[in-house]
């Protein structure tokens, strides 16, 4: 009777879903991102020579000297996308199943942060990358979760070759 109203598909999701690996996956994206641009901010406070400002202002500083940068900007984004693979890929190895879906639910927190400064007019930087990381941060879990699904069929077609008499 659920096929005959077009639900099973959406039972699927429901099913392929996982709370652990979408938390992980998200967990996995925050810190990564925090800790890979840490050698940012530091090339931002040596460059630029903010080590004569109060330690108080140092945060301000260092986040308007990467936004006047383009090359500081475009290796953060960079790092970050990278990031967001590698959260969608945790998401669907710890899922171990639905990947694509799991991988792209780990972008969780990023989504939901850049739907927040678009609402509160919080952030400086411009509407345009607010959208683009929007759209992006899912599809950047989502591939992550590809990766591990191809990952997981190569290790499997290994396996069975393995396995099999000569």
């Amino acid at each position: 009777m659920n096929e005959e109203l077009g639900l099973t598909p959406i039972f699927d999701i429901v099913r392929a879903f996982s709370w652990k690996g979408v938390f992980l996956g998200g967990i996995t994206d925050v810190a990564a991102t925090g800790i890979i641009r840490i050698p940012l901010a530091i090339i931002a406070v040596i460059g630029s020579n903010l080590t004569s400002l109060p330690l108080s202002t140092w945060g301000t500083a260092v986040v308007a000297v990467i936004e006047a940068s383009p090359g500081l900007r475009i290796t953060g984004w960079v790092l970050g996308a990278m990031c967001s693979v590698l959260g969608g890929y945790v998401a669907a190895r710890i899922a171990n199943r639905g990947e694509l879906i799991n991988g792209a639910l780990s972008a969780y927190f990023w989504v939901g942060l850049r739907a927040y400064s678009i609402v509160a007019s919080y952030s400086t930087t411009p509407r345009w990358q607010h959208l683009v990381a929007f759209v992006g941060s899912p599809v950047l879990g989502a591939s992550g979760g590809y990766l591990w699904a191809r990952r997981a069929n190569r290790m499997l077609a290994a396996t069975k070759a393995s396995v099999q008499p000569m």
